[in-house]
């Protein structure tokens, strides 16, 4: 039993799906303290809001926090990425996860929230676990598109940067508006069906694809290939394999390129054009694909690099594909016909060749 009289508690409890660090910076709050100070005296020196915090953290110092806390150990765990979802979080499918591009408590990329969510929370608004996943940018409860830009004055949500004089997470930290007060956009059918898919996938650990019935690993794998695919038809100029997506009613005209940036720093607004597309596309047979693609006269080249490692599904699409045509440049025509040149010529290419080796040797006698 320890002794109350000698440790400090954070009492704040821990809401159904709240990722960590906002259960953190609600404590502090509480606590009637900046965030800042509860970290220095849970963890010391440690800059623990200058790091993806949600992540995770090592053994010793999430014994620090059991020890200063009145929840539940596990509860605790489920806050973090690391326990929701450990294959998306430590492998090659970490880029699902949204990065915050964090330099000190700076983010780049700002936080995914839900205006609504928030105002139904009142003065104990909080961060939900979900909104840091790559494929959640709008809220099914309330059908409404998530924002990551303060609507106000348009800088990135950083909660790490609230403090006692904002008092609440539902505040921009730079102009202090309220974002309870914003009205975002109506979620569109396919982001939120695309959603739903992803959270059954990762809840189930198997999803569709090709009427198959896959990992979850391998479901995300193949949903990550065809996103970069999709960057790159956004950008092409090949009319037939324009052609070729208008027949199954997606037309890449009509959107513009994308940030060149990596998916997982993209904001919601772009998030939110990508993963429609994929939806779409993910839905369609490899087969029909195919079939497409001798109709359209579109080559294996159109679909991604060949260096490229893609799932087994996708590869064995694209080798069914048409295969591209080389066409090697004419070899140049020699201008040499084979007969010795000149005496002229000759006699005056050799003079130069003894005036430069001359002229180097003069050179380098004058400078020893």
């Amino acid at each position: 039993m320890p002794n109350y009289a000698q440790n400090w508690f954070i009492h704040t409890p821990i809401e159904q799906g709240e990722v960590l660090s906002s259960w953190l910076i609600r404590s502090a709050l509480d606590m009637g303290c900046s965030p800042l100070t509860l970290i220095e005296a849970l963890w010391g020196r440690w800059r623990a809001l200058t790091i993806d915090l949600d992540r995770g953290m090592t053994e010793d110092r999430l014994e620090l926090l059991f020890v200063h806390s009145f929840d539940d150990k596990q509860k605790i765990l489920k806050t973090m990425l690391t326990n929701v979802a450990p294959y998306l979080v430590k492998s090659s499918n970490s880029g699902w996860v949204l990065s915050l591009g964090q330099r000190s408590r700076s983010n780049f990329s700002g936080r995914q929230v839900c205006t609504q969510c928030f105002e139904s929370d009142g003065r104990s608004a909080y961060l939900r676990l979900m909104w840091r996943m790559g494929w959640h940018c709008c809220c099914e409860k309330h059908q409404i598109n998530l924002i990551d830009h303060c609507p106000n004055c348009g800088v990135v949500i950083q909660p790490f940067k609230i403090d006692l004089e904002h008092g609440s997470l539902a505040v921009c930290f730079s102009c202090h508006f309220n974002l309870t007060l914003y009205q975002p956009q109506p979620s569109n059918i396919q982001i939120l069906d695309f959603q739903k898919n992803a959270d059954n996938v990762l809840k189930q650990g198997s999803g569709l694809y090709n009427n198959q019935n896959i990992s979850a690993t391998e479901w995300f794998a193949i949903a990550r290939a065809w996103i970069s695919e999709i960057r790159l038809l956004v950008d092409t100029d090949n009319i037939q394999l324009i052609e070729m997506f208008k027949s199954f009613g997606i037309n890449l005209n009509t959107i513009t390129p994308f940030t060149p940036i990596a998916f997982e720093y993209l904001n919601t607004n772009e998030l939110i054009i990508l993963l429609s597309i994929l939806n779409e596309i993910m839905k369609i047979p490899c087969e029909l694909i195919i079939d497409r693609s001798y109709e359209y006269g579109i080559s294996s080249a159109n679909f991604w690099d060949k260096r490229k490692k893609l799932p087994i599904q996708l590869q064995q699409m694209k080798s069914a594909m048409i295969k591209p045509i080389r066409v090697y440049a004419l070899q140049r025509v020699s201008s040499h016909n084979g007969k010795p040149k000149a005496k002229k010529t000759v006699q005056r290419k050799w003079l130069n060749l003894l005036r430069k080796s001359r002229k180097k040797r003069s050179h380098k006698l004058g400078g020893d």
